[in-house]
């Protein structure tokens, strides 16, 4: 009786793959991978953008807080540290100077109106999209009991106090906003237009406070209501303004996303 021998090719090839199945192997987890890095990319920034959003969420609840405690009166939507009457302000980094030492740092924000409202929590400041090196991701409108614009219209006024604010759901409070490289803190209340009563409008960059597009080429901003939403912006030369590759002058002519943030700032009808 003969024994039979096992056969030692076949054990080798089950014991392994040939070249061309290693090949297909890796062929197939490349094109996995592919398909599945943008998606996991695209899950990474959405939930950074709905941090955001609730981020700002939580400062406008403080804003609407504050208000309710003092009589209607708005906080100031400037970041000064000097003026204590009639209003006072938000945040309180001052403006650069030489001998201001608390610009852009955690005690600017803590002696802020709204810092025992929001909680005494310093990431409610921060975006988590914002790569640079601010404690502070966000500015009031101007609109919003900020410093008067030199408008020859007498309706074109900032807000003093939350009544007067008409149509709240369409008027923007906390909007996500951005500084030049260097500089160490947004400075001062929100306003991106060069003048609010031009026609047409034309965007205002400034080094301390520009609009943003951090968030699918989008702002999170949110209303006098206390809801938040995402700005999608409609124009690509609205993005390219963001990041500073073009200026106002290209950017401005029948910008759709132009037009909107006049009337999230102070309303339709402005010119009327």
């Amino acid at each position: 009786m003969s024994i039979r021998q096992p056969n030692k090719k076949a054990e080798l090839k089950l014991g392994g793959f040939t070249l061309v199945e290693l090949l297909v192997v890796i062929s197939i987890i490349s094109l996995l991978m592919s398909i599945l890095l943008p998606s996991l990319s695209g899950a990474r920034e959405m939930s950074k953008r709905v941090h955001c959003l609730a981020n700002i969420r939580g400062l406008t609840q403080a804003w609407m807080m504050y208000a309710y405690d003092n009589d209607d009166d708005l906080c100031s939507a400037d970041t000064q540290w000097d003026i204590l009457e009639p209003k006072y302000s938000w945040v309180a980094d001052g403006d650069d100077m030489p001998t201001n030492d608390i610009g852009g740092t955690a005690q600017a924000i803590k002696d802020g109106v709204l810092w025992d409202y929001a909680g005494r929590a310093l990431d409610l400041y921060k975006c988590k999209s914002d790569t640079s090196e601010l404690l502070r991701s966000y500015s009031i409108s101007r609109a919003m009991n900020g410093k008067s614009c030199n408008c020859e219209h007498d309706n074109i006024r900032p807000f003093r106090t939350w009544s007067e604010i008409q149509g709240s759901s369409t008027k923007m409070v906390f909007v996500d906003a951005g500084a030049k490289d260097g500089v160490r803190w947004l400075d001062g209340s929100f306003c991106c237009v060069k003048k609010i009563d031009d026609i047409p409008p034309e965007w205002f960059v400034s080094d301390t406070r520009n609009i943003t597009a951090r968030h699918g080429r989008g702002a999170n901003m949110s209303f006098a209501d206390g809801h938040v939403e995402h700005f999608k912006y409609s124009d690509p030369r609205t993005v390219d303004l963001a990041n500073r590759t073009i200026g106002p002058d290209e950017a401005s002519p029948e910008n759709p996303d132009l037009e909107r943030y006049v009337q999230l700032l102070w309303g339709k009808g402005v010119w009327e």
